[in-house]
């Protein structure tokens, strides 16, 4: 079925995401899905809006690898999106790497957590995530290109580097010969499947969402970060000192609020 997540994440992309922690060490040595819990339903924590009647859009944190559903809240982004006064009401995710290793990040937060809060009428739904949750966002959109209306990804992880460095030695995704659109993504092809689509909507070729991209000049994913932003709209691309972490993140976080269609549309 066209969009189905890989049944697996590489082990050498989880041990980029994982920057060698003992879980990674874990992983890497056992290879098994049994120590990445993936319950179900996808656990959520929802921050709706005080204000009275339905808000206009809903906002969907996806967590990087190691962090939780209440780290947006813990760091700031929450209660920054909170003080705008938008018309926004807000949900996160605990969608955790077991979920992406089992090939079952998308269907779970389709069902458990996008459908529940679209019942609720949202003009808009924007999906927002640091590292793994900014590589979940665009996973999550290209599958669900009709139901997501714009992307922040923060410092995403983008794929391994034997492809980013193709990519890069091709000029960038304006010079790189993209493989042709796979009808199912598996463990094998969802990296390249990946670019192909984002070189595609960046040029207006297949539909998607509004993608914005934020990241930190020394952070450990850069080069790949910068081959997407080189495809993006000046605008939709934020990036300051900062390495890989929350206090680049919310800083980042708080720039597209101040400059981003998000805002107005979301009045």
């Amino acid at each position: 079925m066209a969009g189905r997540p890989p049944r697996a994440l590489h082990l050498p992309a989880v041990r980029v995401l994982a920057w060698s922690t003992p879980a990674a060490l874990a992983i890497a040595l056992l290879g098994c899905t049994r120590w990445l819990p993936a319950p179900e339903p996808m656990r959520s924590v929802r921050w709706p809006r005080q204000a009275a009647g339905p808000a206009r859009c809903l906002v969907v944190f996806l967590p990087g690898l190691g962090d939780a559903a209440e780290d947006f809240e813990r760091n700031g982004l929450v209660g920054d999106l909170q003080r705008t006064g938008l018309s926004v009401d807000i949900v996160a995710a605990n969608a955790t790497i077991g979920y992406y290793a089992r090939g079952s990040f998308v269907p779970r937060l389709a069902a458990d957590v996008v459908a529940p809060a679209r019942a609720r009428g949202y003009a808009e739904v924007w999906l927002i995530g640091n590292s793994l949750g900014g590589l979940g966002t665009v996973y999550y959109a290209r599958a669900h290109a009709a139901d997501v209306t714009g992307v922040l990804a923060l410092a995403p992880y983008l794929g391994e580097p034997e492809l980013i460095h193709e990519i890069d030695d091709q000029g960038g995704m304006a010079g790189w010969q993209a493989p042709p659109r796979v009808a199912t993504m598996t463990e094998d092809n969802y990296q390249r499947e990946l670019w192909r689509w984002l070189q595609a909507v960046s040029r207006g070729q297949e539909p998607g969402p509004d993608l914005y991209l934020g990241f930190g000049m020394s952070d450990k994913l850069a080069l790949q970060d910068r081959l997407l932003a080189d495809a993006l709209p000046d605008d939709h691309t934020f990036l300051i000192p900062g390495a890989h972490n929350w206090t680049t993140w919310r800083r980042l976080f708080d720039l597209f609020l101040a400059g981003s269609d998000f805002t107005r549309r979301c009045r």
